[in-house]
């Protein structure tokens, strides 16, 4: 006999890979994670149901890994939107706006529009970018925007910042390790700072 899904039993559930787990969780979080997704895709919002639905693939395919010891649901739910809302708009970003990755009405189209929604994109990556690593502390940011973001070598780094490879490499590790914590322990008193 099926028991119902109710919050006691739902995360459980999902990890058995029970469907109706899954239906509760977007009745009962759809609404949050529609939010986050208009929040960080408002330039391309004929791709928030498809990010919607990937969202909800990650936490089908990952329920496993959540750790109630470590976070809610909650703010392990709107992590994973997060992420899933960057890797859109770097897609976006790569793929053009010119192949109706962003729909304008004809009156707005001018010259120079597509550059400008190419930017506006961009910013929004940055924003997106910047909000993940704003727990770490400024030299650590810079050490992850030189490597990650604008794909500078370790030796690079290591170069212009005047440090050791070892050092580079132990301040990534722990940068890493930050950037973990920080966002799978968001704690509800903080969470608006965390979405």
């Amino acid at each position: 006999m099926f028991r119902k899904i109710n919050e006691k039993n739902y995360i459980d559930r999902l990890r058995a890979k029970d469907e109706r787990a899954l239906e509760y969780v977007v009745a009962q979080y759809g609404g949050l994670l529609y939010s986050i997704l208009h929040k960080y895709l408002h330039l391309i919002p004929d791709d928030i149901d498809e990010c919607f639905d990937d969202v909800m693939m990650k936490v089908w395919e990952n329920a496993s890994k959540f750790d109630e010891e470590r976070s809610s649901f909650k703010n392990w739910l709107a992590a994973i939107a997060r992420y899933q809302s960057i890797d859109y708009l770097r897609r976006a970003k790569r793929e053009g706006v010119g192949e109706n990755k962003i729909s304008l009405d004809d009156s707005e189209c001018e010259t120079g529009t597509e550059d400008l929604m190419l930017k506006l994109i961009e910013d929004e990556i940055d924003d997106g970018t910047e909000e993940i690593l704003g727990c770490l502390s400024p030299l650590d940011r810079e050490i992850f925007r030189r490597h990650y973001i604008k794909g500078d070598s370790i030796e690079e780094v290591s170069d212009d910042m005047n440090m050791t490879k070892g050092q580079v490499y132990t301040r990534m590790s722990r940068g890493k390790k930050r950037l973990r914590d920080y966002y799978i322990n968001c704690k509800e008193s903080s969470y608006e700072r965390c979405i």
